[in-house]
């Protein structure tokens, strides 16, 4: 019988595997092994203390002193070639599978007499079942998200209309006044946040527009916040899309399709279920209310991205939520964001976190869809 190693050589930011496997971050990059149930992490002076005394690694080796053993049994070969008949003789391992961002300058040294292949679908899926005590962590972080959100919108409630624009404790609001202000309450809360996106008007229209410049009444305004905890590293996502005056028809239509889409989406969760249904259902859903996808020389309009994605350690895992047919199992935890853009319109989402259970789904993200503010 074979014995198969999946190997990692990265940063825990590089690789959340490895954060994963044990529950150890280090901002540089050191090698560990996953083989069946057992994980192995090979780690410098700077991190050994803190790895024995922190991390979950079944076994946790100090390079310095393998740098030596393998001097002594492979003198000729070079370094990571050694290495790896290291791993070979002492786990008895057969085959070895790296992930596709593997460094390309260990492959190379080791390919001419090591059994290496990539297993891309194993890495990626590595994650998707989220235990108890990580869906109590995604949890923690989806309520930070929500109280963000009433945050922001808060801020816009008290707003002042003035020539069309909105004003907070006397100055103009803009979407980096807005952004910065969020993203300090988040730090006080024990999350951080960069990038989220507050975006209103017309520039709304282009999903991943960050927003700048000042805000205005009558215009709907997307609040779209992905903080993640300090101490677990955990992510949450939530969209919100509000306006600050009153809605106009249009904006109504397109508000309230949106919410329609997403809550049917919803209803349609849980175990055997695919993701490609989902969202073949979301965009017949759109079609049939008018707003089908349109693609012209200024871009493309309507419903233009994914349906969802994982999330977990990290902010889009496995799976997709998308084209691809995966299915649901319990316990793995998706978002799904529906949303429509029109350049002469602006643009609506709506996002929450879902737990897949046994016999359905639970809504992890708990926020108010009021759109008028």
């Amino acid at each position: 019988m074979s014995t198969k190693a999946y190997c990692i050589y990265n940063t825990t930011e590089g690789d959340l595997n490895l954060l994963h496997w044990g529950n150890f971050s280090a901002p540089d990059s050191f090698f560990a092994l996953k083989i069946a149930d057992k994980t192995v992490a090979f780690v410098s002076e700077l991190e050994y203390s803190r790895c024995l005394q922190t991390s979950c690694f079944d076994d946790i080796f100090l390079l310095p002193e393998i740098r030596k053993e393998l001097q002594s049994l492979f003198p000729q070969k070079p370094y990571w070639l050694a290495f790896f008949h290291f791993l070979q003789k002492k786990y008895k391992i057969d085959q070895f599978f790296v992930p596709n961002n593997f460094p390309a300058f260990i492959y190379a040294q080791i390919i001419s007499e090591i059994s290496i292949n990539f297993d891309k679908d194993f890495f990626e899926s590595q994650r998707a079942l989220k235990t108890n005590s990580e869906i109590i962590e995604i949890q923690k972080a989806c309520e930070l998200t929500a109280l963000g959100i009433d945050f922001a919108k808060n801020i816009l409630r008290q707003s002042q209309i003035k020539d069309q624009f909105l004003y907070y404790e006397g100055q103009v609001l803009t979407s980096e006044a807005l952004r910065s202000m969020l993203e300090a309450y988040c730090l006080s809360l024990g999350g951080y946040a960069t990038d989220t996106i507050i975006c209103g008007g017309l520039e709304a229209s282009n999903p991943h527009a960050r927003g700048k410049g000042p805000l205005q009444a009558n215009e709907l305004i997307v609040i779209d916040f992905f903080p993640r905890l300090q101490a677990s590293h955990f992510y949450g996502d939530m969209t919100r899309t509000v306006l600050k005056g009153k809605a106009n028809l249009q904006q109504e239509r397109l508000y309230n399709c949106v919410l329609e889409c997403q809550q049917a989406v919803i209803s349609k969760i849980r175990p055997g279920v695919y993701t490609n249904d989902l969202m073949q259902f979301a965009i017949d859903f759109f079609e049939k209310a008018g707003y089908g996808l349109k693609t012209s020389q200024n871009g493309c309009e309507g419903f233009i991205h994914s349906l969802g994605h994982g999330l977990g350690l990290d902010l889009h895992e496995y799976p997709s939520v998308s084209h691809a047919p995966i299915e649901l199992q319990s316990g793995m935890v998706i978002t799904i964001e529906p949303g429509l853009y029109f350049k002469e319109l602006g643009g609506v989402r709506i996002e929450d976190d879902i737990l897949v259970t046994p016999d359905g789904c639970q809504i992890l993200s708990q926020c108010d869809y009021e759109v008028n503010i």
